[in-house]
């Protein structure tokens, strides 16, 4: 176990390596909101791009509480978990906005496939991003296979969660 006091129970700082490698292969995580002071949460299955991280939700009818929670702008926590042992793990926090992300076809494109031929003097921002989440989630999201197969597809909403912050804290066990 760590020599830092109380880190078997706490954990102690990991490398910004070590962070990005579970961020990378983990694909799923549980994401914190808050309406008011009423606080939700979700497993959800993401993308990191290395710098951010999407998600998308399907709309469904009757709609789901998680669409109560999240907004354009509202500060949420990602949270990543890779556990091994009662004293062998590690997690991951990403807190920052979440910011919509627009469909291709909400801005005039054509359905869910990326821009290939994305330039920026050429297409929108906006365009952009929702060809980057698509690419994120079929990199490392756990269930990127899911939403080809939904019904509707038009009902996915795409989202980024711009990072303010991200502290990765593990506990291991000793080796000795």
């Amino acid at each position: 176990m760590t020599t830092e006091p109380y880190g078997q129970w706490m954990g102690t700082p990991i490398a910004e390596k070590e962070v990005d490698d579970l961020l990378d292969s983990a694909g799923w995580g549980v994401l914190s909101l808050a309406k008011g002071d009423e606080p939700y949460s979700i497993p959800v299955s993401f993308g990191y791009t290395g710098e951010e991280v999407y998600f998308a939700f399907l709309r469904a009818d009757p709609p789901n509480t998680k669409f109560e929670f999240v907004r354009d702008g509202a500060t949420a926590r990602l949270l990543v978990l890779d556990v091994r042992a009662k004293f062998d793990w590690r997690s991951v926090a990403v807190t920052g906005p979440v910011r919509a992300v627009e469909r291709r076809d909400d801005l005039g494109g054509e359905g869910l496939e990326p821009e290939v031929d994305y330039r920026p003097d050429q297409g929108t921002e906006r365009g952009r991003d929702w060809a980057v989440l698509l690419d994120a989630l079929e990199e490392n999201a756990w269930f990127s296979s899911d939403y080809e197969r939904a019904e509707p597809v038009s009902a996915l909403q795409g989202w980024r969660l711009e990072p303010d912050e991200i502290r990765g804290i593990e506990v291991r066990e000793d080796t000795e």
